[in-house]
Parts: C-alpha cells; sequence; structure tokens
C-alpha cells in the first residue's frame, strides 16, 4: 500500500491562490502506478477513506495531507487487451466542445 501525502505549506500556488499539492501529489502517484506496471505489478487507487485515521495510524503529521491510498500487488489474473472502448469522438474534442 502506498501513502501519497501532501505538504500545502511547501507546495507551489499559483498567483492567483490557486493550490496545487492535490495535483502534484496525484501526479506522483500516477507515475508509480505507470512504473510499477511496467515491473507487472497492479494497483488501484483508493480515495474513499478516512484521512484522520490513516494518519493516526501510521504516525502522519498534521501539517501533512493524505491525498490518495494505492494498494498494489500482482495481477492474479492476466488480461487481455481491452476490446469494447468507446468511440474517439466521444472523448476527445478539437477546437472546442
Amino acid at each position: 500500500m502506498l501513502v501519497g501525502c501532501a505538504m500545502p505549506g511547501n507546495a507551489w500556488v499559483r498567483d492567483d491562490g490557486e493550490e496545487y499539492w492535490k495535483v502534484d501529489a496525484a501526479i506522483a502517484m500516477q507515475s508509480m502506478c505507470l512504473a510499477a506496471w511496467g515491473e507487472g505489478v497492479g494497483s488501484c487507487w483508493i480515495c474513499a477513506f478516512k484521512e484522520d485515521q490513516v494518519k493516526e495510524i501510521l504516525g502522519i503529521p498534521d501539517d501533512v495531507r493524505v491525498v490518495a491510498l494505492m494498494a498494489m500487488g500482482y495481477p492474479r489474473v492476466k488480461k487481455g487487451p481491452v476490446e469494447k472502448r468507446k468511440a474517439l469522438d466521444e472523448l476527445v474534442h478539437y477546437d472546442g466542445w
């Protein structure tokens, strides 16, 4: 289990005040997910958790935020390529919505 944490007080803030600590943590978590898959390790994001309980169990300081959890392991079943996908024009828009 990976625990993706961020330190909002140390994170970059855009000129208009928009904070990006959650985005930064999500980018890091997704990069770990892809790297793990490259090694044959599967993963699953978990965002349904009680942050205060995770912090208490793991001794995470008050100024650190838990953004997401990621379960990891070797898949029991090997799956082939996805065959049923939405059409590209349902997902991608060019020059406007």
